[in-house]
């Protein structure tokens, strides 16, 4: 509202006639909303919308800091592989996939005192890194980055090097990462970004 009373001040003042005025400003509050673009992948909204973690679950790429207070020989990190297991010290392979870093945790304790290894497991389970993110299509340098907390599609994009010529701006699309494939959603310049998701970038038609 400033901005706008800001610039009929201004307009006023040149001399402009009160009709045209008002007309040039009606139109530019009717400007549709404009697709992405380099300039604004630079300077992203400051409104970002950031995915909540304190749930997380883990999958294939995440990476876990498993701490054991009660013998400090069997610390480690690990990376979840594949098939979602990881092979904590003297506790063989573990199934880990769609846990949390607490429920990783309970399941450690447990499979240490069965197996006879510790009386008492005082151990604690860290996430280190999440799983990247990917962007395929037009874009300078398509392929997977590391994920960081709270990104959005304009900065995702930025980081891949920006849009080429021949990019499709307007037609960014994304799949959530717990999403199959063809469930795909289009996407503003704050959409959030989440570990695992895939942002396709395609090419205009003409």
């Amino acid at each position: 509202m400033i901005a706008i009373l800001f610039r009929l001040s201004a307009a006023l003042r040149c001399g402009l006639a009160l009709p045209a005025v008002v007309l040039s400003l009606g139109l530019a509050a009717c400007d549709p909303q404009p697709p992405l673009t380099v300039n604004t992948l630079q300077q992203p909204s400051q409104n970002t919308q950031t995915l909540r973690m304190a749930e997380y679950r883990v999958a294939p790429g995440d990476r876990v800091r498993v701490v054991v207070l009660s013998d400090p020989e069997l610390s480690g990190e690990y990376e979840i592989d594949s098939a979602g297991m990881i092979s904590p010290r003297m506790a063989g392979r573990v199934s880990v996939v769609g846990m949390t870093p607490t429920e990783i945790e309970e399941l450690l304790r447990t499979r240490y005192r069965t197996d006879g290894l510790l009386r008492v497991a005082r151990l604690s389970v860290d996430l280190v890194a999440r799983r990247p993110f990917y962007i395929l299509g037009e874009v300078s340098r398509p392929g997977s980055f590391p994920y960081v907390s709270g990104i959005n599609v304009a900065q995702a994009i930025a980081i891949a090097g920006g849009f080429t010529r021949r990019a499709a701006k307007a037609r960014v699309t994304i799949q959530r990462f717990n999403q199959t494939q063809g469930m795909e959603e289009t996407v503003t310049e704050d959409s959030p970004v989440g570990p695992g998701d895939i942002i396709r970038v395609p090419e205009r038609w003409f």
